[in-house]
């Protein structure tokens, strides 16, 4: 008898433990962080975000299949620097906040600060039937900011699905088969449920200004709920309410006379943009007809009530589509397509040069600048001057602001206030930093990126390998 209750105490011992590490997988002691309740946080969804003094960034690109073992990875972990009172990093406080390798396919899924948590996906650290892991598989995470309370919010197939983390505390997703699901991050099993389907296409806001209301609400399109109609329709849901309604559709909502074609219009978004307390839904639409003459960007402001009156939707562009447009402080707007920019108020192109992209458009008193990438290179350049809020057609010259070499597999680079964050593909797809503030015109020397990152032993080998192999050459 003895023995048989020796046993069983052990087996409970053993159980005890194996749950223990079970719901302990992801444990760590907290890094010393400030309080940053209330902290500022910019430049959030992409390779580097800034919390209050702090910086959070993805160290190194490490792909689909890199190191993935919690406490052992380093290249691809989230890694956090802090900055000094000119916002340049101080290099002795860098240090591994969560030890796990970030990773998506999705252009649009970096790193995502809300509250007072981190949110990111990696990939899975399950095995399969041949002690495999996952890695084609998707775990979308977070952390506290101090990288304890990680946990695993949601398991994926594949990096299809798309996200947004919403203000009120919620996940609001799109999956490949056309689901739009919302996940309550209040809940203690982080709660799951289905509030759309058959959805073509939803527009996911950026991170831009989360303290408006608006911003805990994503637009989706669906097709009309005739199958012989050619129009479509704009959905809208609120993260955590229980359903999504129908804001306005392609046909319906417009006055019949109004229609430039009897069979409605196809609605393609583009972008949502907040503006005071309303958001800006911006779209564009074509017709079934030869003539197409509805094809252009349009604009519309919703309020609380989502309510749609097409007599105030607002047109910017006839026969053609932009890439993107930038509205500016007074309401004038810079569009952007494949030829170059624009300042629409005369159609006044500002930069022709094809196969450009827009890093930023930045507004002072005097002054629009654009910084926009061109064969890798990075200008800045002013297009128009300012007085007394009245823009006027001024263009500078293209100066060189970053030229190094970034890969762009995954995350492009990412500028956070006066700082270029990358991975450098000359070194291994590490993380490196350009510090604007201290770029000099047509000085060379200045455009020269430093080592942000943390170099894991097995790229300190590697690199040390290759520069010894230059040597001999």
């Amino acid at each position: 008898m003895k023995k048989k209750g020796l046993i069983l105490v052990m087996i409970c011992i053993l159980a005890v433990t194996f749950l223990a590490v079970g719901c302990n997988k992801y444990k760590q002691d907290a890094i010393p962080t400030d309080n940053l309740q209330g902290a500022e946080v910019s430049s959030n969804g992409g390779l580097a975000v800034k919390v209050g003094k702090y910086l959070y960034y993805i160290n190194g690109y490490a792909s689909q299949t890199g190191e993935n073992t919690f406490g052992e990875t380093v290249k691809g972990a989230i890694a956090r620097v802090e900055l000094d009172a000119n916002g340049a990093p101080i290099m002795s406080t860098n240090v591994i906040v969560v030890p796990k390798n970030i990773y998506n396919s999705e252009k649009t899924s970096g790193l995502v600060v809300m509250g007072d948590y981190i949110y990111f996906t990696s990939p899975s650290d399950k095995k399969n039937g041949k002690g495999e892991a996952k890695t084609e598989e998707m775990f979308l995470m977070r952390a506290k900011l101090d990288g304890t309370d990680i946990k695993v919010i949601a398991e994926f197939d594949d990096y299809t699905t798309t996200y947004r983390v919403t203000p009120n505390g919620n996940v609001v997703y799109l999956n490949k088969d056309g689901e739009l699901h919302n996940i309550d991050l209040g809940t203690k099993k982080f709660k799951d449920k289905l509030v759309a389907e058959d959805v073509t296409a939803k527009l996911f806001g950026d991170y831009d200004d989360n303290a408006n209301a608006m911003s805990n609400t994503v637009f989706f399109t669906k097709a009309a709920a005739n199958d012989n109609d050619s129009h479509n329709e704009v959905w809208k849901y609120t993260a955590g309410d229980d359903g999504a309604s129908k804001v306005f559709d392609g046909k319906g909502s417009y006055n019949g006379k109004a229609l430039e074609h009897d069979k409605g219009y196809t609605i393609t978004l583009k972008d949502v943009q907040y503006v005071g307390e309303k958001a800006r839904l911006i779209y564009s639409k074509s017709d079934a007809g030869s003539n197409k003459k509805s094809t252009g960007d349009y604009a519309y402001d919703f309020d609380g009530s989502f309510a749609f009156d097409w007599t105030k939707e607002v047109r910017y562009s006839m026969g053609k589509n932009y890439t993107s447009i930038y509205f500016l402080n007074n309401g004038e707007i810079l569009t952007v397509d494949g030829s170059g920019v624009y300042f629409t108020k005369d159609a006044t192109p500002v930069i022709e040069k094809a196969s450009i992209t827009v890093v930023s458009v930045e507004e002072t008193d005097t002054a629009v600048y654009v910084y926009y990438l061109a064969s890798n290179v990075l200008y800045k350049i002013q297009v128009l001057a300012k007085n007394a809020g009245v823009y006027t057609v001024n263009i500078g010259s293209a100066e060189t602001y970053f030229n190094s070499s970034f890969d762009s597999s995954w995350l492009s680079i990412d500028k956070v206030d006066n700082l270029i964050v990358f991975f450098n593909s000359k070194a291994l797809n590490n993380t490196y930093v350009l510090d604007l503030s201290k770029v000099e015109s047509r000085n060379v020397n200045t455009l020269i990126a430093s080592q942000l990152g943390i170099f894991s032993d097995a790229d300190v080998i590697e690199m040390l390998e290759k520069v010894e192999g230059e040597e001999e050459e």
